[in-house]
């Protein structure tokens, strides 16, 4: 195709007609204008979902081919480059988001190297978060931990101070808003901020949205308010910063691992298929999604540290400390887990909480609260033949989107609570504290594999 001396037509036997077209017009304007001698950079991206840094040497070799085919072709290019884009990048490249800049007038400012704090008027910050037609920028707060709370307390209170004509200045009862940007530049009290985002203080913007939009006080758009403005590209201080901010009000530890990146990709695959990964607490409750189809950072952790880590009793027992615990939470949460494993896991253990708290499963109080996990565990260890020790693993049973349907959950479930039975009359002990520990987990694949063995 970049062979001149050969037509277009000439080539149909092989290319199909939309790339030939599109090929066409560059060899037309490269024809036109070779005896100005054009300025030509050929760049072919080869993308595939797989792993770019783990090439053969065929393949590099063909690489190489390629290139001085390019070169060989066109022996004026400035340049000829093939580049490689794998799943990772493919990622990457769709959670970019274009450069934007945005103005925020100020009142005051003090500035410490690149970055600063403001006096902002409330009118004047929603001006900057709010888009031409009146709507919240929503994007401004994508790396925010949790979306907006409703009407708990907090936002109540922060309500109050903006509509009651008797509440002191209102930056002096709020902690403010914290921005980061790639850059802010100062001109007659006018800050130019690009790829803002607003990673603390996403409660207040609503209220201020809210109280603002509505008209509920006059003066709410002359009040103030502190704004820190951080500029820095790197993503670990972004990280901290997002951390220290948010640990000033009660929040998970579930939350503040909402800007992993490997977050965003789980976020990102459920979607495709119609799914909702609640990385922000409330964002798609908010934004009226179906509550079934809602899946927490928690709920997803426990459930994979079921089903790919045979540990229900941590599941049970610490569903806080799996994310909390660094080495807990890279067991779980590693970007070489298939994606499709955490949705498989996730409507998996939503048919098991269905069944056990369905009259079909003739569970007691204590049986459902403390049982799931374990009932998940087992349905792996028969689907697969034996116990997973590591969620990569899940990733056979995923590809096929292996199932079980409701007799064999009561089946399974029915042993689970006869196995059980014996373990508490053996050890002395009440159902809750047996599930969890690791021991009554063993008992049970100990159980399961006698009686896969005794059925073979």
């Amino acid at each position: 195709m970049l062979d001149l001396s050969l037509s277009i037509e000439s080539l149909s036997v092989l290319y199909n007609p939309t790339l030939l077209t599109r090929f066409g017009v560059f060899r037309d304007a490269w024809e036109k204008l070779i005896t100005r001698r054009p300025r030509i950079s050929v760049n072919v991206i080869y993308a595939t979902p797989g792993d770019s840094s783990n090439i053969t040497p065929q393949f590099e070799a063909k690489l190489n081919a390629l290139r001085q085919v390019i070169i060989s072709s066109v022996p004026d290019a400035r340049t000829a480059s093939v580049e490689l884009l794998g799943d990772k990048e493919l990622l990457a490249r769709y959670n970019e988001r274009p450069p934007y800049t945005l103005a925020m007038n100020y009142q005051e400012s003090a500035t410490s190297g690149e970055s600063h704090v403001a006096i902002v008027k409330l009118r004047d910050y929603y001006d900057l978060i709010v888009d031409e037609n009146g709507r919240l920028r929503r994007h401004l707060f994508e790396w925010n931990v949790r979306d907006y709370q409703g009407n708990v307390s907090v936002n109540q209170e922060i309500r109050q101070s903006l509509t009651s004509p008797d509440s002191p200045e209102f930056w002096w009862l709020n902690n403010g808003v914290t921005i980061i940007c790639s850059e802010a530049t100062s001109t007659a009290k006018t800050y130019s901020l690009s790829n803002i985002q607003i990673v603390n203080g996403l409660q207040t913007s609503h209220e201020i949205f809210e109280s603002i939009r509505s008209g509920d006080s006059a003066k709410a758009g002359n009040r103030m308010l502190l704004v820190r403005i951080i500029v820095t590209d790197d993503a670990a201080t972004r990280d901290l910063v997002i951390r220290a901010t948010n640990r000033q009000t009660a929040i998970t530890d579930a939350s503040l691992r909402a800007t992993d990146e490997v977050q965003r990709n789980i976020e990102n695959y459920f979607l495709t298929q119609g799914w909702y990964y609640d990385r922000r607490k409330g964002y798609y409750k908010n934004d009226g999604k179906d509550p079934a189809k809602i899946v927490s950072i928690q709920f997803l952790g426990a459930s994979v540290t079921a089903m790919g880590l045979a540990r229900p009793d941590k599941s049970r027992g610490k569903p806080s400390s799996l994310l909390k615990n660094d080495e807990d939470y890279r067991l779980v949460f590693d970007a070489s887990i298939d994606l499709q494993v955490y949705l498989w896991a996730a409507r998996l253990q939503r048919q098991v909480d269905g069944f056990i708290l369905s009259e079909a499963a003739e569970a007691n109080v204590s049986q459902k609260s403390n049982l799931k996990f374990h009932l998940s565990m087992l349905i792996v260890e028969l689907l697969n033949g034996e116990p997973i020790r590591r969620p990569q693993q899940l990733r056979a049973l995923s590809s096929v989107n292996a199932a079980v349907d409701d007799a064999v959950l009561k089946d399974l479930f029915e042993k689970l609570k006869e196995w059980s039975a014996v373990y508490l009359r053996r050890e002395g002990v009440i159902l809750e504290r047996a599930t969890k520990a690791q021991r009554f987990s063993e008992y049970l694949l100990d159980r399961a594999r006698n009686l896969r063995e005794s059925t073979a």
